[in-house]
C-alpha cells in the first residue's frame, strides 16, 4: 500500500513539476521574445536618432509634412513647389500658395511657405527643462527664441516681395511640442 502511495505521490508530482516548469518554459520564451522586440524597437529608436542627427534629413521631414498637409487640404493648381517669390533673386521657397491679386485679376500673388526645425535648441530646451535648472533653461529658451526669429529674418529676405507675395509668409514647425514652446515665448 505504501508503495502504491508513493508511486502515486511520485507520479502526481511528477506531473505537476512538469506542468509547472512547462508553463515557466512558456513565460520564460514570451519575455526572451519581448526583449529581441524591445532591441529590436531600440535598434529602430537609435537609427531615428541618426536620422534627425543629420540637419538634411531634418529638413525634409519638416518638407515632407508640410508637402502632405498642403496636399491634403488644397489642390494642385492652389499651391506650388520650390518657387522663386522674389524678383532677381536666385532664392526658391519650399511652398508657396497662389493667391488673387488685388490690382490685376490675372496675375497670382504668392504666399511663402517654409518648413524649420531647430531641434538642437529645441532638444537643449527639453533637456534643461527635464533637470530642473531654471538658469539653463532661460538660457536655451533665449537660444531657441533667437533661433526663430533669424529663421524669420531669413525667411523674410529671401521670399518676401511684395506686390509679387504677401508681405507676410508662414513658417512651419513640423512637431506640436516644438509649436507649443515657441508659442510660450512672449513677443513671438
Amino acid at each position: 500500500m505504501r508503495e502504491t502511495v508513493d508511486e502515486k505521490l511520485h507520479k502526481t508530482l511528477e506531473t505537476r513539476l512538469g506542468e509547472s516548469f512547462k508553463l515557466v518554459s512558456e513565460r520564460l520564451e514570451l519575455v526572451q521574445k519581448g526583449l529581441g522586440e524591445m532591441r529590436t524597437l531600440a535598434t529602430g529608436v537609435g537609427d531615428l536618432k541618426k536620422v534627425l542627427s543629420n540637419v538634411k534629413t531634418k529638413g525634409v521631414l519638416g518638407e515632407y509634412q508640410l508637402e502632405n498637409i498642403l496636399e491634403q487640404l488644397m489642390t494642385p493648381e492652389q499651391y506650388s513647389k520650390n518657387v522663386k517669390t522674389k524678383k532677381n533673386s536666385g532664392d526658391m521657397v519650399e511652398f508657396a500658395i497662389k493667391l488673387p491679386s488685388k490690382e490685376d485679376s490675372n496675375k497670382n500673388l504668392w504666399l511663402p511657405i517654409d518648413a524649420k526645425f531647430p531641434s538642437e535648441d529645441y532638444e537643449s530646451l527639453m533637456n534643461a527643462y527635464d533637470s530642473g535648472d531654471a538658469l539653463l533653461f532661460e538660457k536655451y529658451k533665449k537660444g531657441l527664441e533667437q533661433r526663430i526669429k533669424s529663421f524669420a529674418k531669413n525667411i523674410r529676405d529671401k521670399y518676401i516681395d511684395p506686390p509679387n507675395t504677401t508681405d507676410f509668409a508662414i513658417m512651419f514647425l513640423p512637431f506640436d511640442g516644438l509649436y507649443a514652446e515657441i508659442l510660450r515665448i512672449p513677443g513671438i
